[in-house]
């Protein structure tokens, strides 16, 4: 008999194996696919096998019924109650709906799974809410403004409030430092101190705790007692005349307050009087463009009455309900230029019988009590009847407007809070006050 030559035995056993190899997998079913040597090499038999073989499952959805919890397929009817959340079923006319996307955290031995909690339905906020939120936002940004001055002081008086014990006169004498050195100013301190030692006195108050709102309430009554609303006319135009010395912003005092009409509804002009420099012709006119007011201006270097008494004929003529006229800054020590501020105002009010019905100064709140010192001078020439308290986001001596009702006894009825035109509130003595104390 022939012998088996080398390569024939070789042949014959890939033959065997592969024998061996069909009767395995017939023994464990005649669906098993047969993997590749390429496949069993790199280990992925497995894994094609169990994709080929995977059988999805119908998609499910989270339905709760009252206090029950059902995982049911998706089907036409569940989709739209969960596109509508909050919508009721027959089966429990008084009982909500809620539906939830299914939610797979992982599965143990047995298959569980982990579903998150239902969502709350969300339902709108009633306008009275919505009002709220709207004075909340602005009360914020008022104590975000008086954040500096706020911290200047508020930290030391913590320090009184926040332990009962007993008044006597060191704490009356610290709490009047403390005071002082908020720039409130030593007249309005030494009053404040003295009727806080009259209710001490007379046991009104007996404890540090009471201090605070004793003095918020003190503070409030003061400022309260200030008009502090626009004196609008009583035919239009409202003629508002805007004064205050070179650097505190009041160009951009005047392009805020223009801002602020327009959004009330009023047709707004303003007069660019400042002529003696030829930015601020040029600032003011971007503003009216950007904020949407009319306005009148001349060439730099010409009578700034002139200008006041054109932007006043153009305002009765095209029907405007306030015209804001800017006039140069100026040194409160120069008394030829505060002159030139009288005749603005008499020329003014030659032409509208009562205007301007408001005389609004720009003040520097990081100036502090130098502040209420340019006020006492241009009072004297063009009567002020309001302040617009500019940077007040940007100081630490917020606290004088506390003082300025004994000092000057001239309302606060504008605070700048940053360079937008938005950036601007009315004054409102308690919110300030809160503000400041909060």
């Amino acid at each position: 008999m022939a012998q088996t030559s080398k390569k024939d035995a070789r042949v014959l056993d890939g033959t065997k194996g592969e024998t061996q190899g069909t009767d395995r997998r017939k023994k464990g079913g005649e669906n098993q696919p047969e993997a590749s040597s390429e496949e069993r090499k790199n280990g992925r038999a497995g894994f094609w096998h169990r994709l080929k073989n995977f059988t999805a499952e119908a998609p499910k959805t989270v339905v709760i019924e009252g206090e029950t919890i059902k995982l049911v397929p998706l089907s036409q009817k569940t989709a739209v109650v969960e596109e509508s959340r909050g919508t009721q079923t027959s089966a429990s006319p008084e009982m909500p709906v809620s539906v939830v996307p299914e939610t797979v955290a992982g599965k143990g031995e047995t298959g569980g799974q982990t579903l998150a909690p239902p969502e709350e339905p969300v339902s709108p906020l009633p306008e009275t809410a919505i009002a709220e939120e709207e004075i909340s936002v602005s009360s914020e940004k008022l104590k975000k403004g008086l954040e500096k001055t706020r911290n200047r002081f508020w930290s030391r008086l913590k320090n009184i409030f926040s332990f009962r014990r007993k008044i006597d006169e060191s704490v009356l004498e610290e709490l009047e430092d403390i005071l002082i050195g908020a720039d409130i100013g030593v007249k309005s301190v030494q009053k404040l101190v003295s009727e806080l030692h009259e209710a001490w006195k007379s046991k009104t108050i007996t404890e540090t705790s009471q201090i605070q709102d004793f003095i918020k309430d003190r503070l409030k009554e003061s400022l309260r007692s200030l008009h502090i609303d626009i004196n609008y006319a009583p035919t239009p135009p409202t003629v508002i005349m805007v004064v205050g010395v070179n650097g505190v912003g009041k160009t951009t005092a005047i392009a805020k307050l223009a801002n602020n009409f327009i959004k009330d509804g009023k047709k707004v002009m303003v007069a660019a009087g400042d002529t003696f420099r030829a930015a601020a012709v040029d600032q003011l006119d971007i503003w009216s463009k950007r904020i949407g007011a009319e306005i009148v201006k001349h060439k730099t270097g010409s009578d700034p009455a002139a200008v006041a008494y054109d932007a006043l004929e153009a305002s009765i003529a095209r029907g405007m309900d306030v015209v804001v006229i800017d006039t140069a800054g100026r040194l409160h020590t120069h008394e030829n230029l505060m002159n030139e501020l009288g005749k603005i105002k008499r020329v003014i009010s030659k032409r509208i019988s009562g205007a301007p019905h408001e005389v609004l100064m720009v003040l520097d709140a990081t100036t502090g009590q130098n502040a209420i010192a340019q006020a006492k001078m241009f009072k004297q020439a063009v009567d002020i009847t309001g302040i617009f308290l500019a940077k007040l986001d940007g100081t630490a001596k917020g606290g004088f407007v506390l003082g300025m009702r004994n000092e000057i006894n001239i309302p606060v009825k504008y605070v700048g809070l940053g360079e937008k035109a938005d950036d601007m509130e009315k004054f409102n003595p308690d919110a300030f006050v809160n503000a400041l104390f909060e």
